[in-house]
Protein backbone atom coordinates (compact mmCIF):
# COMPACT_ATOMS: atom_id res chain seq x y z
CA UNK A 1 0.00 0.00 0.00
CA UNK A 2 2.62 2.36 0.98
CA UNK A 3 4.67 1.54 -2.34
CA UNK A 4 1.78 2.41 -4.57
CA UNK A 5 1.27 5.47 -2.80
CA UNK A 6 4.52 6.92 -2.76
CA UNK A 7 4.60 5.87 -6.71
CA UNK A 8 1.70 7.92 -7.15
CA UNK A 9 2.93 10.88 -5.37
CA UNK A 10 6.27 10.86 -7.28
CA UNK A 11 4.48 10.70 -10.78
CA UNK A 12 2.27 13.70 -9.73
CA UNK A 13 5.56 15.38 -8.37
CA UNK A 14 7.83 14.72 -11.16
CA UNK A 15 5.13 14.23 -13.95
CA UNK A 16 1.99 16.07 -12.83
CA UNK A 17 0.13 13.02 -14.06
CA UNK A 18 -0.90 10.29 -11.25
CA UNK A 19 -2.66 7.30 -11.92
CA UNK A 20 -6.40 6.26 -11.03
CA UNK A 21 -5.83 2.50 -10.12
CA UNK A 22 -3.31 3.14 -7.09
CA UNK A 23 -6.15 5.07 -5.31
CA UNK A 24 -8.11 1.37 -5.66
CA UNK A 25 -5.19 -0.65 -4.76
CA UNK A 26 -4.44 1.39 -1.82
CA UNK A 27 -7.69 1.05 -0.65
CA UNK A 28 -7.75 -2.68 -0.88
CA UNK A 29 -4.35 -3.16 0.73
CA UNK A 30 -5.40 -0.89 3.81
CA UNK A 31 -9.04 -2.84 4.11
CA UNK A 32 -6.77 -6.42 4.27
CA UNK A 33 -4.40 -4.96 6.64
CA UNK A 34 -6.59 -3.66 8.83
CA UNK A 35 -9.15 -6.85 9.25
CA UNK A 36 -6.18 -9.52 9.25
CA UNK A 37 -4.13 -7.15 11.59
CA UNK A 38 -7.43 -7.26 13.84
CA UNK A 39 -7.78 -10.93 13.64
CA UNK A 40 -3.52 -11.08 14.87
CA UNK A 41 -4.76 -8.56 17.51
CA UNK A 42 -7.90 -11.14 18.48
CA UNK A 43 -5.88 -14.11 18.21
CA UNK A 44 -3.14 -13.20 20.54
CA UNK A 45 -5.72 -11.07 23.18
CA UNK A 46 -3.83 -7.91 22.61
CA UNK A 47 -7.24 -5.72 21.35
CA UNK A 48 -8.18 -3.31 24.56
CA UNK A 49 -10.51 -5.02 27.15
CA UNK A 50 -11.15 -4.20 30.69
CA UNK A 51 -10.70 -7.17 32.95
CA UNK A 52 -10.16 -5.31 36.01
CA UNK A 53 -13.58 -7.11 37.83
CA UNK A 54 -13.09 -10.11 36.22
CA UNK A 55 -9.58 -10.65 37.59
CA UNK A 56 -11.07 -10.00 40.56
CA UNK A 57 -13.42 -12.83 40.86
CA UNK A 58 -12.64 -16.18 42.57
CA UNK A 59 -11.02 -18.87 39.82
CA UNK A 60 -14.73 -20.71 39.49
CA UNK A 61 -16.93 -17.52 38.42
CA UNK A 62 -13.58 -16.55 36.50
CA UNK A 63 -14.53 -19.38 33.99
CA UNK A 64 -18.15 -18.75 33.90
CA UNK A 65 -16.89 -15.03 33.05
CA UNK A 66 -15.03 -16.40 30.43
CA UNK A 67 -17.13 -18.95 28.86
CA UNK A 68 -19.89 -16.45 29.15
CA UNK A 69 -17.85 -13.73 27.37
CA UNK A 70 -16.72 -16.42 24.36
CA UNK A 71 -19.80 -17.98 23.85
CA UNK A 72 -21.37 -13.99 23.11
CA UNK A 73 -18.40 -13.67 20.97
CA UNK A 74 -18.72 -16.96 18.65
CA UNK A 75 -22.67 -15.54 18.46
CA UNK A 76 -21.20 -12.14 17.37
CA UNK A 77 -18.59 -13.28 14.72
CA UNK A 78 -21.24 -16.09 13.71
CA UNK A 79 -23.23 -12.98 13.01
CA UNK A 80 -20.85 -11.06 11.49
CA UNK A 81 -19.54 -13.59 9.15
CA UNK A 82 -23.24 -13.84 7.80
CA UNK A 83 -23.21 -10.42 7.36
CA UNK A 84 -19.95 -10.16 5.15
CA UNK A 85 -20.87 -13.19 3.25
CA UNK A 86 -24.07 -11.77 1.97
CA UNK A 87 -22.20 -8.61 1.57
CA UNK A 88 -19.32 -10.38 -0.41
CA UNK A 89 -22.26 -11.83 -2.74
CA UNK A 90 -23.82 -8.95 -3.38
CA UNK A 91 -20.55 -7.65 -4.10
CA UNK A 92 -20.16 -9.65 -7.42
CA UNK A 93 -22.42 -7.79 -9.70
CA UNK A 94 -20.61 -4.01 -8.44
CA UNK A 95 -17.00 -3.13 -10.41
CA UNK A 96 -14.37 -0.81 -8.77
CA UNK A 97 -14.82 2.04 -10.94
CA UNK A 98 -10.97 2.06 -12.28
CA UNK A 99 -9.85 -1.58 -12.26
CA UNK A 100 -13.36 -3.24 -13.01
CA UNK A 101 -12.78 -5.94 -10.29
CA UNK A 102 -15.84 -7.07 -8.40
CA UNK A 103 -16.12 -5.17 -4.75
CA UNK A 104 -16.23 -8.96 -3.66
CA UNK A 105 -12.49 -9.39 -3.59
CA UNK A 106 -12.52 -6.39 -0.78
CA UNK A 107 -15.48 -7.56 1.02
CA UNK A 108 -13.44 -11.18 0.75
CA UNK A 109 -11.35 -9.60 3.55
CA UNK A 110 -14.23 -9.09 6.14
CA UNK A 111 -15.50 -12.97 5.32
CA UNK A 112 -12.23 -14.28 6.27
CA UNK A 113 -11.28 -12.35 9.53
CA UNK A 114 -14.60 -13.36 10.86
CA UNK A 115 -14.18 -16.73 9.91
CA UNK A 116 -11.02 -17.04 11.43
CA UNK A 117 -11.71 -14.87 14.97
CA UNK A 118 -14.95 -17.36 15.12
CA UNK A 119 -12.53 -20.37 14.39
CA UNK A 120 -10.33 -18.56 17.15
CA UNK A 121 -13.24 -18.18 19.66
CA UNK A 122 -14.30 -21.59 19.30
CA UNK A 123 -11.80 -22.79 20.19
CA UNK A 124 -10.71 -20.38 23.46
CA UNK A 125 -14.60 -21.65 24.50
CA UNK A 126 -13.09 -25.45 23.86
CA UNK A 127 -9.67 -24.68 25.88
CA UNK A 128 -11.32 -23.30 28.73
CA UNK A 129 -13.99 -25.46 29.08
CA UNK A 130 -11.56 -28.66 28.82
CA UNK A 131 -9.48 -26.41 32.13
CA UNK A 132 -7.02 -25.55 30.10
CA UNK A 133 -5.46 -21.93 30.90
CA UNK A 134 -6.15 -19.32 28.18
CA UNK A 135 -4.79 -15.87 28.29
CA UNK A 136 -7.42 -13.38 28.12
CA UNK A 137 -5.51 -10.25 28.55
CA UNK A 138 -2.01 -9.33 27.97
CA UNK A 139 -0.03 -7.19 29.90
CA UNK A 140 1.11 -4.15 28.15
CA UNK A 141 4.87 -5.11 28.36
CA UNK A 142 4.38 -8.35 26.61
CA UNK A 143 2.55 -7.21 23.77
CA UNK A 144 5.05 -7.21 21.02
Amino acid sequence: MLLVVIVNVLSRLFFSRSFGFTEEIAFICFTYSVFFGTVLLFKTHALIAIDFVVEKLPPKVHKLANILNFSILICANAYFLYLSFTLTMDGWTRPTSFLGIPYSFIYLAALIAFALMLAYSIGFLVRIIRGKDVVTSVSPENQF
